[in-house]
């Protein structure tokens, strides 16, 4: 006797927090930022978010020019 499928499921979306930007770095650029994101472990989008919010606290805290 044949077996009986599933019935497919509907899959859901992930509900996003943020908002995605892009960069579009120069090739030395993007190289740093990938020799930065090795150092720390981490992805290189992790590493421009991590990077991007330090330097706006930093602004906002009145320590930019």
């Amino acid at each position: 006797m044949a077996r009986k499928r599933a019935k497919p499921v509907q899959a859901t979306q992930p509900v996003r927090t943020g908002r995605p930007v892009r960069l579009d770095l120069t090739e030395e650029d993007h190289q740093r930022l990938e020799k930065q994101a090795k150092k720390r472990g981490l992805n290189k989008a992790s590493t421009a978010r991590m990077i991007i919010l330090a330097w706006l606290e930093e602004q906002e805290e009145g320590g930019g020019k």
